[in-house]
């Protein structure tokens, strides 16, 4: 029975021993590929951190281009509106102008031309006369008497007035398009602040993912690093684990050397 037990003893013990012995041989064997695959595990996922870095990049990129651009359209729409009130302004000026000044301008013209025909003819009658009478030797035989002349002014300006409440129609038609239109750009900047706090949100996340992408990528170039001496640490401690195993493992074979031997006391270890 003692030497059965023994044999038993030396069969698991050489065994555990030589499995111990290929376990360590597969450790330090299989350290270095595992260490190549894990970095390339890590090279692949950094690099995929770097692709994510650069589009948070380009996103940053082109928010802060379209914040510019609302920015820009803000400042624009304010100047332009400004101007658009100026403009309004002095089409209103040239409205009232055509509408009430020139008109009455025109209609005092024509009253003092009417009146200037009057006395023209007057004065047309009377040097007629005296160009009829030899001794006086004055000449007045005109193409056209003054008083015909005036007229003609007279007439001339008869057009004016239709023409200048046209003009006025038109500028009170353009003023208030100027009016709707400066309220327009004066309600646009609203607008446009809403998206710059949309776009300043989206900024803000952009920012957030930059920052942990940043850091995921400092731990992943730590623990590429760090990855060898962690492997060669594992291994080692694995092999000095193993070692202690293969003490014990020896003593039992020692101790089934012992049974086959026909030894009494196989349960004394030292």
């Amino acid at each position: 029975m003692k030497r059965i037990l023994g044999f038993v003893l030396v069969v698991v013990a050489a065994i555990s021993l030589l499995v111990s012995i290929v376990g360590v041989i597969e450790v330090w064997t299989m350290r270095q590929p595992v260490v190549d695959a894990t970095t390339s595990g890590i090279n692949l996922f950094a690099e995929t951190l770097d692709t994510t870095s650069n589009a948070l990049l380009v996103t940053s990129a082109s928010l802060q281009s379209a914040s510019d651009t609302v920015t820009t359209i803000e400042q624009t729409s304010v100047t332009v509106a400004q101007t658009m009130s100026t403009t309004r302004a002095t089409i209103g000026s040239f409205s009232i102008l055509m509408g009430k000044d020139l008109p009455a301008s025109i209609d005092s013209t024509r009253t003092a031309l009417k009146s200037a025909q009057s006395s023209a003819v007057v004065v047309d009658s009377v040097l007629t006369t005296l160009s009829r009478i030899p001794l006086i030797n004055i000449q007045y035989n005109p193409d056209m008497p003054l008083n015909v002349s005036l007229g003609d002014v007279g007439k001339s300006l008869d057009n004016l007035p239709p023409t200048f409440s046209s003009v006025e129609r038109n500028l009170n038609t353009t003023g208030n398009g100027l009016d709707q239109l400066v309220i327009s750009l004066n309600e646009l900047p609203k607008t446009t602040q809403q998206a710059q706090r949309n776009i300043a949100d989206a900024q803000k996340v952009v920012a957030s993912y930059q920052d942990e992408v940043n850091r995921l990528q400092k731990l992943t170039q730590q623990i590429k690093t760090d990855l060898p001496t962690v492997f060669t640490v594992m291994s080692t401690g694995l092999t000095f684990l193993v070692f202690w195993l293969g003490l014990l493992q020896a003593q039992v074979l020692l101790r089934g050397f012992e049974l086959l031997k026909g030894d009494h006391n196989y349960f004394h270890f030292a």
